[in-house]
């Protein structure tokens, strides 16, 4: 598990005094940057929080849970695994909170802090689907409920809802072409069959909980526009440093 750390996000920075004005350096995807700062508006760490938070937009913030992809996964999954993710969650959520951040990139914290909330909210209810699908099923968005509901009835009905779903993700695939169509229903058939043939009741959760259910609640939850951020970076670093700020990138 990560630690959410204001110092994780850095490769580098380094703040050199001219008069009331610093040069702020920072390295990140291959590129330097660097601009002057007015230290009686802002602090280096306020900067590099303010950084951070962006950057936490764009990125996963807790990865101490991964809905399981195969039978092994799903035989180790236990209620120790929620437990381990809300400490997690905790945990980060306290440090984001605490961040002291520039005036201009506050309502950015705000937004980390919704898609916090919502990292958690799936994964939470994913493991729920999994050990104990009625509480999942109270907690989870109305159109989620689709693939946890047959958990409560039986194997059969079970068994067609996973049939169903391969369908559903063939159909998916229609709006790409015909012939990208064909080719995804070979590969999706063959998998099915063989999944079917090798332990049809794990691998029918698998799909409905992992594929279905978790990509389907991943969809309700807050998640930030990369193209805005990226923007809002753009425009904080202007705000930041104006026409000092100097952007040097490497291939």
């Amino acid at each position: 598990m990560k630690a959410f750390t204001v110092a994780a996000l850095l490769a580098s920075m380094a703040v050199t005094t001219i008069a009331q004005a610093q040069i702020y350096k920072w390295e990140a995807d291959n590129c330097s940057y660097k601009g002057d700062f007015n230290t009686k508006k802002y602090s280096a760490a306020q900067i590099k929080n303010s950084h951070f938070v962006l950057e936490g937009l764009t990125r996963t913030n807790l990865d101490s849970f991964f809905p399981p992809m195969s039978i092994d996964a799903l035989d180790k999954l236990s209620m120790k695994d929620l437990d381990i993710l809300t400490e997690e969650y905790k945990k980060v959520k306290s440090n984001a909170e605490r961040l002291n951040v520039v005036p201009e990139a506050r309502g950015y914290k705000q937004e980390l802090l919704k898609s916090i909330d919502g990292e958690y909210e799936q994964n939470q209810l994913t493991i729920l689907a999994y050990l104990n699908p009625r509480e999942a099923l109270k907690q989870s968005p109305q159109m989620c409920k689709q693939y946890i509901e047959p958990l409560l009835q039986n194997e059969t009905v079970v068994q067609n809802r996973w049939k169903k779903f391969v369908e559903e993700q063939i159909q998916e695939q229609g709006q790409h072409g015909a012939e990208q169509l064909a080719s995804y229903r070979n590969i999706a058939m063959t998998r099915y069959q063989e999944e079917k043939a090798s332990n049809p009741a794990k691998y029918a959760r698998i799909n409905l909980i992992t594929f279905g259910f978790s990509n389907c609640v991943n969809e309700q939850v807050y998640h930030a526009d990369s193209e805005k951020v990226f923007s809002n970076q753009q425009k904080l670093n202007k705000t930041l440093f104006g026409k000092s700020f100097k952007q040097t990138c490497y291939e």
